[in-house]
């Protein structure tokens, strides 16, 4: 909304519109293309910016420091309040006419005049809820709250109607369960709740017979006098989270604050929150604002927020089985109309579940193709309204093996700017539309999580990581790498389709104007996100999003999957590593980021050498230092300004097609490795303690070795087609001293034999082994390990010889 500036410089949002005109509740859905509405205008504005004109990055979602996954009460308040941002007040004259303008089909004047006439609950102009005075509790709400609610529900239900289950019931002191990532024994509660029964609700673990998967709406009481709305938003956006989080199928919600006197109205939906003034709840025009919004809330699923495509057969309040219902445009060029298909769910839940309010607001399901019996994947998302279209993306990239192959697309079901009933000149200034897309894709959705072996996992990884040099080829980056976003092939797929890759709703082409794309939050994982891109927010001239940040969302792909899994995939407890990702806020967990890709090592305590092949850990590791030195190089450069890093960071984007040379080499060696039956878990190592002094150095370390790695064509090669790199020199795009940091001779053990030395001009990674430790020494106090170098320094006295020595040099 254009904001007009009122009084003392307080930004006051103009009327909606009023009259005959109200603006009513959009029907659902709108009509549906394969292909978004002015596509072509939109690639040919994109394109006419070239790349090099992008000189700041997107902003990522803001997040704070979490002390658990399952956040209690009072700190996931603090968290929704960044999640949310500023929350959207109306002004009087624009909350009334909002609320007045929902849900007028749902009851006439005349309907709602006859039942305050004939109610009990409303005598002489007023409802039946105690007076105002000193004494008055918030309890002594509830019941008469409770009574009057039922009765206008009871009141203006259609005879005969198909709904189930609404009641209105007292849950000021029933715990309703938390749904999270991991297991919780969180709970909340609401005042006052509307039980429903139907397509979409199911009951709640026994003993329960209330709890978010079967409400259809809630009501939060308080006193007219002594609260803030703002900190009450904040207490009903737990409840919205969870109704988000176990009604799937959940598009907004809606929810009423009451008084004694008067009543706001809350909205949220993918594009955060509103809410009204006070309006006032006992006189006629309040009353009947009031009384359809009850209705609206309570009664039909779709007015009260639910997604009616996406319906479930509920057996003893259990759903057993599911549909979903998509429209399907005609094939380009045919001139049939659109037509509407209906899918069965092949899984009750979804595959992919959203767990915050504001966002993208991704749900994936599996469902079966009626036809054919194939089972296909189902991917809801709210789209910014200023980025491109995914559908754009994918036809871009039907011919590139690796990527998922779509079947029909859903480009404009809904908006959320429809919800607020904001016309174009009233958007409020911090107002971001989202628009509801359906993509269904010709996959079965099993997430590269599901791997059984090795193979499976590397083949699947390193397929994935062709298809996103394809698609860069094609000028596009993907920009949101995540576990969920990279699938398993289907069963006997060739090479390149072994694993494929999808979710392209964040995609950018290269030639793209940035600014417009900075204008919202780019909402994506955090433990996916590269370093850098963390970083953007402390550094001064933040460097824009590109493929090597990808390659190490890649990366962290492979770490989670290593540090969570065995390698026959079943789920192992998390490393703490991943959980301090998840907990930390963006700027210290791209520290702790930087420190973990500069360990040429895979963590002695996560158990992974124990477990894990070869293969697996020697790939994590040459993986790790490859980004090291790239990661290196933009922080370097995002110190510089534009103008004076531009021909620098050129340069390095420019290797793009040898940086994915070397990562796709390291996996090949990796697979061919297993093929050829000789991976396995590294023995432990046992040093001989006769022979003679070696030319390495004792040193007190972690139970470990490094082997160099066997040579790589690295994109650093002296070969390459660039030319090479110098120390010192002005356009070194990496650390000068990188190779003689793992040659330091005052830092090696003795007792490790020397590695052969690598050819001249190739990048020399080093990998960790796992072996005994030669002291006994606990394995949590061994410090990091050194790397063997080429030449050996002599061997020295042992320690106690060189005490004795300084003590007499001392005396002397």
């Amino acid at each position: 909304m254009s904001a007009v500036d009122g009084p003392s410089g307080q930004v006051s949002i103009p009327a909606l519109a009023t009259g005959s005109g109200l603006p009513r509740t959009p029907p659902r859905p709108i009509v549906t293309l394969k292909t978004s509405e002015g596509s072509d205008e939109l690639l040919i504005r994109c394109a006419k910016t070239f790349s090099q004109h992008q000189t700041t990055a997107t902003p990522i979602a803001p997040r704070i420091s979490r002390t658990r996954l399952d956040p209690q009460v009072p700190e996931q308040k603090n968290i929704l309040s960044v999640e949310l941002g500023p929350p959207i007040e109306l002004s009087e004259k624009a909350g009334r006419s909002f609320a007045s303008s929902l849900y007028p089909h749902l009851a006439t004047n005349e309907k709602i005049d006859e039942f305050l006439d004939s109610a009990d609950v409303y005598q002489k102009n007023r409802w039946a809820l105690p007076l105002p005075h000193k004494k008055l509790k918030e309890n002594d709400l509830y019941q008469p709250l409770v009574t009057l609610l039922n009765a206008i529900i009871q009141y203006f239900r259609q005879s005969g109607d198909s709904l189930g289950t609404r009641e209105v019931i007292d849950t000021s002191k029933q715990n309703f369960s938390h749904k999270e990532p991991v297991p919780t024994a969180n709970m909340s509660r609401p005042d006052i709740s509307v039980k429903a029964e139907g397509p979409s609700f199911q009951l709640p673990p026994a003993p329960k017979q209330v709890g978010y998967s079967n409400i259809i709406a809630f009501f939060e009481v308080k006193l007219s006098k002594g609260w803030s709305p703002k900190e009450e938003l904040l207490q009903m956006a737990i409840y919205v989270r969870q109704l988000f989080i176990q009604q799937p199928n959940r598009r907004f919600v809606r929810a009423l604050v009451i008084t004694e006197c008067n009543f706001r109205l809350f909205h949220f939906d993918r594009s955060g929150v509103q809410f009204t003034q006070p309006i006032g709840l006992h006189g006629a025009k309040g009353c009947r604002i009031f009384i359809r919004l009850v209705l609206g809330l309570s009664l039909y699923e779709a007015d009260a927020g639910l997604d009616t495509t996406i319906q479930w057969e509920i057996v003893n309040g259990v759903k057993v089985s599911g549909t979903l219902t998509a429209n399907c445009a005609p094939e380009k060029d045919k001139k049939e109309e659109c037509t509407t298909i209906t899918y069965d769910l092949a899984s009750i839940e979804p595959v992919v579940l959203c767990y915050n309010i504001r966002g993208r607001g991704i749900v994936c399901w599996t469902v079966v193709d009626p036809d054919s019996g194939k089972t296909l994947l189902v991917r809801d998302v709210w789209r910014s309204a200023d980025r491109l279209s995914e559908d754009i993306f994918l036809g871009r990239a039907r011919t590139i093996s690796g990527m998922v192959t779509m079947i029909s697309y859903e480009c404009s079901r809904e908006r959320t700017k429809d919800f607020r009933d904001f016309i174009a000149s009233s958007l409020h200034e911090s107002f971001r539309d989202r628009i509801a897309t359906r993509l269904i894709v010709d996959t079965d959705g099993r997430s590269i999580k599901n791997f059984k072996s090795v193979m499976e996992l590397l083949c699947a990884l390193r397929d994935a990581i062709a298809a996103h040099k394809e698609l860069y080829m094609k000028k596009t980056l993907h920009r949101d790498i995540t576990l969920d976003n990279i699938l398993l092939g289907k069963p006997g797929a060739v090479k390149g389709e072994r694993g494929m890759l999808m979710g392209l709703d964040l995609a950018i082409f290269l030639k793209r104007n940035v600014l417009e794309a900075c204008k919202d939050w780019k909402t994506t994982t955090g433990i996916y996100q590269s370093a850098i891109v963390l970083e953007n927010g402390r550094l001064r001239y933040p460097i824009a999003h590109d493929h090597m940040d990808d390659l190490e969302s890649f990366c962290y792909v492979l770490t989670q999957i290593i540090y969570t899994y065995d390698p026959t995939g079943d789920e192992r407890s998390p490393f703490n590593l991943l959980i301090e990702w998840e907990l930390k806020d963006n700027s210290n967990e791209a520290d702790s980021k930087v420190s973990y890709l500069s360990r040429d090592v895979v963590e002695v305590e996560s158990g992974v050498e124990e477990i894990w092949p070869q293969s697996c850990t020697h790939l994590l590791i040459e993986f790790k230092g490859f980004l090291k030195e790239i990661h290196q190089e933009k922080r370097r450069l995002a110190n510089l300004a534009p103008d004076a890093r531009k021909a620098a960071l050129k340069k390095l984007v420019r290797k793009a097609d040898e940086h994915y040379k070397f990562v796709l080499g390291i996996f090949d060696k990796a697979i061919e490795k297993v093929e050829s039956g000789t991976d396995g878990i590294a023995q432990p190592y046992e040093p001989d303690l006769d022979a003679e002094s070696s030319s390495i150095e004792d040193m007190s370390s972690s139970p470990g070795r490094f082997v160099q790695a066997e040579p790589d064509e690295s994109p650093f090669d002296a070969d390459s087609e660039e030319p090479p790199f110098h120390a010192g020199s002005e356009d070194s795009p990496f650390d000068a001293d990188a190779d003689e940091a793992h040659a330091d001779p005052g830092t090696l053990d003795e007792n490790l034999p020397v590695a052969e030395v690598a050819p001249e001009g190739t990048r020399n990674f080093y990998k960790r082994l796992r072996e005994a430790s030669p002291d006994g020494q606990p394995v949590a106090k061994r410090g990091p390990q050194a790397a063997v170098t080429e030449a050996a320094p002599q061997a020295q006295a042992p320690r106690s010889r060189r005490r004795r020595k300084a003590k007499s040099r001392g005396r002397r």
